[in-house]
């Protein structure tokens, strides 16, 4: 997964060192050829001029230097045009007038629906250094002129697009420094040639089908700038390549879901001294932590984000002095015994998200005390049992379900869920009652308490106005099904079957949609959707 706030930080930053590169920028005098050009840009394009901030306000008034987007040099030539989020339907032919705009340095046209093949003309700017077409609905081939003759180009961002077939090889592109291709459907091998260009920082294949193992033999690497590598989400296999081990300044490794095989020993990334995110989870890999018997992780201090789910880890890494992790997923492995209270001491204080489910841990170590800007904790499906652990106030991701507590819920319990989205401790052998307190965990999306042993009655819970689906099914709750239920105008989703609950199901709007499958199991409830009606007796 992408930390998206670093990489558009990323990409304002090339664009803004156009800027820095063209010091004497100025809205001066618009050369009537420009001009001209840019009327016949507008005229050509289709545009919904109800959502349009800057072609709109294109017209023969006016020097065209200060219209919305558009960006000249002191000589009055145009060259940068920012048409992001213009509306734009259609795509450019080789004709179009943009193509004859020769001094264009800055071209954005981000979230637009060009749907139409890229344009091999974009080649042909000979001063070309940023080109974004992030999100355009474009398909077909990547154009090879533009990764073989654009000398000048610095980034190049084809973000979430269809695009399809192999990367081409690049050649001449020696500026470039970077590269996103994710979300689109390449296919092939990892580009090689790649590796050869001097200046290349920033590198997103994210979510394509590329494949193959990568080797890097025969292939002189020169690209020992790399700082950001994401190759998560494709079908690359074979053993994590060489070359990335020999790229010094390497600060984000991304790995995820393909299908890299082998052992890897976790402090061998320790020699990356800049390294803020390593993400190795879901491949066919064995990571082993502390295979040096170090009492603490030779990680890199800066380390921000560790995610190694399904990496057949059968030890967790000595973390607690690493005092600027915010996210760790160590989910899906083979860990047993205790949770370390040291974990709660990462980042110091500042852990914002943990992952330890579909492990084999049985309790909490303590003491411990939970960091308090904890957002998601996600204990489930482990063999947790004693007390349920009372969260930070600020969780709003709190999953508990598929353990074995074997205990009740806290009776204030709801008073530290206010912020809380989700919760769910089902199929945990939770006993006792629902407490009272549930019904101030206001900002609750979804509360499962199902599959326990739990007791009593239904809570009154009509001011949970935001809860979207309720699931208290199989239990042994009893009385009736509380009137406000029928009032939540977001529940979507209701589950309160195999219950011994009596009474007649309340009606209301929200009702009507749910089936008999929402209330079936309980033999004393009558009225519909079920088809045992209520007798209402006469005095």
């Amino acid at each position: 997964m992408r930390i998206q706030s670093s990489y558009w930080l990323l990409f304002l930053y090339f664009f803004a060192s156009f800027f820095r590169l063209h010091p004497t920028l100025v809205s001066g005098q618009c050369l009537d050829n420009q001009k001209s050009l840019l009327l016949s840009l507008k005229n050509e394009l289709k545009f919904d001029s109800s959502l349009s901030t800057k072609l709109v306000g294109w017209n023969q008034s006016g020097d065209c230097c200060g219209w919305g987007g558009v960006t000249c040099d002191k000589s009055g030539h145009v060259i940068g045009l920012d048409l992001n989020h213009e509306s734009i339907s259609g795509g450019f032919n080789g004709s179009s007038s943009l193509f004859r705009l020769k001094n264009l340095s800055v071209i954005l046209l981000d979230e637009n629906t060009l749907s139409s093949q890229i344009p091999e003309s974009f080649a042909n700017f000979q001063n070309l250094t940023v080109l974004s077409l992030r999100a355009c609905n474009l398909s077909g081939p990547l154009p090879k002129k533009i990764f073989q003759g654009s000398r000048n180009l610095a980034s190049l961002n084809l973000y979430q697009n269809n695009l399809t077939g192999g990367i081409p090889s690049f050649q001449g592109v020696n500026s470039l420094q970077f590269l996103d291709l994710s979300y689109n459907s390449l296919t092939g091998d990892f580009p090689e040639s790649l590796l050869t260009l001097p200046s290349i920082e920033y590198v997103y294949l994210s979510n394509n089908r590329l494949s193959g193992q990568i080797s890097g033999k025969g292939i002189v690497v020169s690209s020992y700038k790399i700082r950001n590598l994401d190759l998560s989400r494709n079908k690359f296999e074979g053993p994590i390549p060489e070359f990335i081990f020999k790229l010094p300044v390497l600060s984000t490794l991304m790995l995820s879901e393909n299908n890299f095989n082998g052992v890897v020993d976790l402090e061998t990334f320790g020699k990356f001294k800049e390294l803020y995110a390593l993400e190795l989870s879901y491949n066919d890999l064995t990571v082993k932590a502390n295979a040096t018997k170090s009492s603490i992780s030779s990680l890199s201090d800066q380390l921000n984000t560790l995610k190694l789910a399904s990496c057949k880890m059968q030890e967790l890494p000595i973390l607690k002095n690493h005092s600027r992790l915010m996210m760790l997923d160590f989910s899906d492995n083979e860990l047993t015994g205790e949770i370390p209270n040291w974990i709660w001491e990462v980042g110091n204080g500042y852990l914002r998200f943990l992952n330890l489910s579909q492990n084999r841990f049985s309790n909490l170590q303590k003491p411990y005390t939970f960091p308090f800007l904890l957002d998601v904790l996600d204990l489930h499906s482990n063999y947790l049992k004693g007390e349920i652990p009372v969260p930070p106030r600020r969780v709003y991701h709190l999953d508990y379900s598929s353990n074995n507590f074997g205990s009740s819920i806290p009776f204030d319990f709801g008073n530290v869920l206010r912020s809380t989205l989700f919760f769910s401790i089902a199929k945990s052998k939770v006993v006792g009652v629902i407490p009272q307190s549930i019904r101030n965990a206001t900002s609750l999306r979804t509360l499962d308490l199902s599959h326990n042993t739990l007791t009593g009655p239904i809570p009154a819970i009509g001011n949970l106005k935001d809860l979207q689906s309720l699931d208290l099914s199989v239990n042994k709750l009893n009385g009736s099904i509380p009137e406000e239920i029928a009032t939540l105008g977001s529940l979507s989703f209701l589950n309160v079957s195999y219950n011994h609950l009596s009474g007649k199901i309340p009606q209301g709007s929200k009702f009507q949609m749910f089936t008999e499958l929402s209330f079936e199991g309980n033999k004393e409830l009558c009225g519909a959707p079920l088809k045992k009606s209520c007798n209402i007796k006469r005095i």
